[in-house]
């Protein structure tokens, strides 16, 4: 350990001890952190206008207690089939159902989270049509595009951003198609990070595939109680986050990553982490479930897996499988038009407050974009009166000053927007 530590480069060391308190009982303890932690800025989620996960949603109380069944608890792969029919079923129905809400035909156990699911897909693309371009979006989540610019480090991809329509804020497809010579893929969203319902994608789909590449959608899943499902217009891979599927936020993680794709056995193959399948008899009678398609993972494989991605999130997943059930076709269809109506809500409040809306003739889920003189403040203002006024853009897209990202969900309702709308008549205009 010694050794470790003398390879530390002294500026980065600390050269103080740390600021701890004395060794305490465990009531003294239990007092210490309660006082700490009233310091905190509570806000209630209604008044969190978030546009990035963690997404605040309500979790019903099933959930919390159909999953917390010990034989779930588990974070072992089941590879033992014969003892873990329970779990492997569990995880079949969420990959059914993450089939069924995208129009893709196999799904895996999930991944750690969009990021990782998008960076995956990517390399099962690149893999696929041995080829090394690939086009993005220029307006993506910063964070998602730091993991992928660090997946690919060093390893000779060539990444090119492609714009928007200033008018609509959908994906620009003469740019695209200017740029598309001999890519892997082209990988778009829908929603994109404004929110905007992206009507080019079937569009661009297309052209990916003239140019002899694939299409890579980026979902919310929410959203696709709505909207058409990628696999309806030529989707190769879907990938995405269900974080939102009743996962609380836990100051950030964990989160839940979807990966999904055509039925092509030479792309199946490519996909990384665990797909659970079921076995039938001869006249098709459904008797088991089982890890399929094992000779993908390094287990079998060794350093010729197709991915080093060795830890699913099933728990997550058996979660998100207990909510979609207990909500069905229905419910999630309610929810996802509770969250339009919020969005649609808060789109008219920010106008008639005089706050500018790029590309407000575009539809959007969940997510606007505004602008207004002394936004900063204005966010500051609004934040000290108990209100999170989205993300502020000026320090993450130089194009877009005084603006800032906003988010809705399904805890904002008739009077939160009251109370939204009269705050804002006093404060916009005084900043």
């Amino acid at each position: 350990m010694t050794e470790f530590i003398d390879t530390i480069q002294d500026k980065i060391k600390l050269h103080r001890r740390l600021e701890l308190p004395n060794p305490m009982g465990e009531f003294e303890a239990l007092t210490f952190m309660e006082k700490k932690l009233r310091s905190n800025r509570v806000i209630h989620p209604s008044k969190v206008f978030n546009p990035d996960p963690p997404y605040f949603t309500y979790i019903p109380a099933a959930v919390d207690y159909l999953s917390s069944a010990t034989e779930l608890l588990t974070s072992y792969t089941p590879y033992q089939a014969e003892v873990s029919q329970g779990l492997l079923q569990i995880l079949f129905e969420y990959q059914s159902l993450i089939c069924e809400l995208t129009g893709m035909d196999v799904c895996n156990a999930s991944l750690y989270d969009h990021a990782t699911a998008l960076c995956e897909a990517l390399r099962m693309a690149i893999r696929y049509t041995e080829r090394q371009r690939i086009l993005i979006p220029k307006y993506m989540r910063p964070e998602r595009k730091e993991v992928l610019k660090t997946y690919f480090m060093n390893s000779g991809l060539e990444i090119e951003e492609y714009p928007i329509e200033k008018d609509t804020g959908m994906a620009d497809v003469s740019y695209i198609e200017s740029k598309s010579k001999d890519i892997a893929c082209i990988y778009a969203e829908c929603p994109s990070y404004f929110g905007i319902i992206d009507e080019n994608l079937p569009e661009i789909a297309k052209l990916a595939h003239d140019r002899g590449g694939l299409f890579i959608a980026g979902i919310e899943p929410i959203s696709l109680a709505l909207i058409r499902e990628p696999g309806s217009y030529g989707s190769d891979i879907v990938v995405g986050e269900a974080q939102h599927l009743a996962i609380n936020p836990f100051y950030g993680g964990p989160s839940l990553g979807i990966i999904a794709c055509k039925e092509d056995l030479k792309l199946v193959h490519l996909m990384p982490g665990r797909i659970v399948g079921a076995t039938t008899t001869q006249d098709g009678s459904r008797i088991g479930f089982s890890l399929v398609l094992q000779a993908r993972e390094q287990h079998i494989k060794r350093e010729k897996a197709t991915s080093n991605i060795t830890t699913n999130q099933s728990w997550l997943a058996v979660r998100a499988a207990i909510f979609l059930t207990l909500l069905g076709k229905t419910g999630l269809k309610k929810l996802a038009g509770k969250i339009l109506y919020n969005t649609i809500e808060l789109k008219m409040i920010l106008q008639k407050r005089g706050f500018q809306i790029p590309f407000a003739n575009s539809s959007h889920f969940r997510n606007i974009l505004v602008s207004v003189k002394g936004m900063k403040r204005l966010h500051e203002e609004l934040l000290r009166r108990g209100f999170y006024f989205g993300r502020l853009l000026s320090d993450v897209f130089q194009d877009f000053n005084d603006s800032t990202l906003l988010g809705v969900n399904e805890y904002q309702d008739r009077s939160l927007f009251d109370e939204l709308d009269s705050t804002l008549k006093e404060v916009v205009g005084n900043v």
